[in-house]
């Protein structure tokens, strides 16, 4: 039994490029599972969903760092203060590979950093193993 068959895990995507929804979606279609994807423009309307009960637990957060309005990196402050949402799994992506970037991605606290790949097979290897993640890892309930 996988950790999380009790319950689909769900997969929040703090996106504001539709192209790249478009591509985790259908990486995720290509993985197959028990995934449910929910998709949030940026960080403030991605916490109004958190906070207001509309993604169910258990979630992984995959979030972008450069979006209009309130940063990925101001995304996982806010998060890591609520008492509530602090023990949130968040993933960023990001097209930087910037050692700096990746570095100040988790001082921030992110879980891990999964670079933004234009070699379709390496993005589909980072796609699958955050989707292995959210299937296999047991995820605060």
């Amino acid at each position: 039994m996988k950790a999380n068959e009790e319950s689909e895990t769900t997969l929040l995507l703090v996106e504001d490029d539709q192209a790249d929804v478009f591509l985790v979606k259908r990486a995720l279609s290509k993985h197959g599972g028990a995934i449910r994807v929910q998709v949030a423009r940026d960080g403030m309307e991605a916490l109004e969903m958190l906070r207001g009960g509309e993604v169910p637990r258990p979630y992984v957060i995959l979030s972008d760092l450069n979006m209009p309005g309130m940063s990925g990196y101001e995304f996982l402050d806010e998060i890591r203060s609520d008492k509530d949402l602090s023990d949130s799994i968040i993933f960023v992506i990001s097209s930087s590979d910037l050692p700096e970037d990746v570095t100040l991605a988790y001082q921030h606290f992110a879980s891990g950093y999964i670079v933004k790949e234009m070699d379709p097979p390496r993005m589909m290897r980072s796609m699958n193993l955050l989707f292995d993640f959210c299937e296999i890892i047991r995820l605060p309930g």
